[in-house]
């Protein structure tokens, strides 16, 4: 995993998903956390330890949890690898039932900037991850061309 900026670099977004704050302390309210991440290997680690740590303060139920740990690490790794920096982990929690998971990141990384040795059989497992936990998922691209890569988790509404 490699990033092509400093892991300080920072842009502001206009997407819903990106809260006020910035900075590399997490911010949290009630429902609502955010945790800018450095890029490099060790960031889908630190976002899933720093996420189970607020889902549970949250009080969401363990299945809940683990669904959305599982989108964080796709989502984290996903940004790390193919994105430009900088990098945040965002999560709102509904009603103690659903939960929001979105990261946000610089854009797509030119294609001369790509440098994954592994072979092509281990990619693009992803997208299908997150779609099989998610109740709905999608991307928003903001004016700044940062992207919002979101998934919520949570019992299914029908």
């Amino acid at each position: 995993m490699t990033c092509t900026a400093p892991p300080t670099a920072a842009r502001t977004t206009d997407d819903s998903f990106a809260l006020a704050a910035t900075g590399p302390a997490p911010v949290q309210t009630a429902d609502a956390w955010r945790l800018s991440l450095q890029c490099g290997p060790p960031a889908p680690a630190t976002a899933r330890r720093e996420a189970r740590r607020v889902m549970h303060a949250w009080g969401a139920d363990e299945e809940t949890v683990d669904d959305a740990l599982l989108v964080v690490s796709e989502l984290v790794t996903n940004a790390v690898q193919y994105a430009e920096p900088p990098v945040a982990l965002y999560l709102r929690f509904f009603d103690d039932r659903a939960i929001l998971v979105a990261v946000t990141d610089g854009g797509p990384r030119t294609q001369n900037q790509h440098d994954d040795d592994r072979p092509a059989d281990e990619h693009g497992r992803g997208t299908f991850i997150v779609d099989a936990v998610a109740i709905a998922a999608d991307d928003v691209t903001g004016r700044d061309g940062q992207v919002s890569h979101w998934a919520v988790i949570g019992p299914s509404a029908l």
